[in-house]
This record gives structure tokens, sequence and C-alpha cells, in this order.
């Protein structure tokens, strides 16, 4: 049976995918001893693997003025040179398989401006335009390259952003269908997105997101 590797495996939605999917999974994260900033030394051994899924991410919101050049750099590292370096030590063996996906998970805030999203909105942009690079790249290949793009959602990452009555009620606010998002509402599209090789779908950026994209 092919496995799916999940990068960052310890976050809520990467739990909750893993509690409600049928799927093999092969499972890093820094609680292991797996560290990004490593040599990946770890994925090397690894066989019969058609699927990717990179969770790892940062909320780093600050107002413009109190971004130091550190934190663009480590919301670049984590967000996106990090699943650059995990797809260079997998892309060999995914395609070894016969059609395989790899899913990335962005942010609204990637497409909508949104204050105090100067470091973090770039990362996630840059994830985003290197899938579908990817995606036309390695098409001949039947290797997809998709995104899961969130709006804000109940994880143990926002709990800063969601640690009163009042703003819950005013992230609800803000939102056309007036819900804050779940990590199994995300999980879903991901696993959804996992079979993208068998339906015909690459290089598409699928907001999670209670209309916030689209809608006003």
């Amino acid at each position: 049976m092919s496995k799916v590797v999940l990068i960052g495996s310890s976050s809520a939605i990467a739990q909750s995918l893993q509690e409600n999917s049928n799927r093999e999974f092969v499972c890093f994260t820094r609680s292991n001893g797996f560290d990004i900033s490593g040599d990946l030394s770890e994925l090397d051994g690894l066989e019969d693997i058609n699927g990717l899924v990179y969770f790892p991410g940062t909320i780093n919101l600050k107002p413009f003025t109190m971004l130091k050049e550190q934190d663009y750099q480590n919301d670049l590292d984590i967000n996106f040179l990090g699943a650059v370096k995990v797809v260079k030590k997998l892309i060999g063996k995914l395609k070894e398989a016969d059609g395989a996906s790899v899913v990335f998970i962005s942010t609204v805030a990637a497409s909508i401006g949104l204050p105090f999203h100067a470091s973090i909105s770039p990362a996630k942009a840059a994830l985003e335009a290197y899938a579908r690079s990817m995606a036309a790249e390695y098409a001949g290949a039947k290797i997809s390259f998709n995104v899961v793009a969130p709006s804000l959602a109940n994880t143990p990452m926002a709990e800063n952003l969601l640690k009163t009555e009042r703003l819950v009620e005013a992230s609800k606010e803000r939102n056309p269908m007036k819900e804050i998002g779940s990590p199994n509402q995300i999980a879903k599209v991901v696993d959804f997105l996992l079979d993208a090789d068998q339906n015909w779908m690459t290089g598409q950026v699928i907001p999670v997101d209670g209309g916030m994209i689209n809608l006003k």
C-alpha cells in the first residue's frame, strides 16, 4: 500500500487528517526529532510514497515597523524553503509512483490584503507560486501540486487570536459566513487533494475560508 508523508504531523489539521482518513501515513514532527533546518536524512529510506503534505507554518502578525529582517527570513525558511527542501528530497520517490499528489497549506492572506501580515503573506505567496511552477514542471510525470488556503481556524497556532470571547466574535463577524473554521473542515479538503492526480487537478489554490477571498 502506498503511503503519504506528513511533515509537521502534530498540527491540528494533520491530526484531524490522520483520524478521519483511511490512508497510510508516515509522520514527521519536531516532537520526534525531525528538524526542517537539518539535512532531512530521515526521509532517505522511504519507499512506496504517493503523497506528501507539508504543514509547517507560522503566524507572525506584527506592524510593519516592528518586523525585522530575521522575521522575514524565518517565515520564508519555515513556510516556503522548508517545503522546497522536503520536495527535493522526495521528488524521486514521488516520480516512481503511478501518480502522486503534493499538498501545501497556505492562507487567504496570500491573496487578500490584511494588516500585520507583511511577513507571512509573502512567504505563503511564494509557496503558492512554487506549487504552480512545480505543477507545470511535473504534470507529465503525473505528480499533482495543489494548495489549501484557509482563513482563520480554531487551532492551537491561532489561540492568541481567539483567546477571548470578544476576539472570537470579532473574527466571526469579519467572515462572510460568520464562522471560524475547524481543523476537520480543512483536513477534508487536504484528503480530497491527495487524490488530485486521479481527479485531473493540479496547480490549484483551494480556499477554505467561508468566502473570505471572493465575497464581501
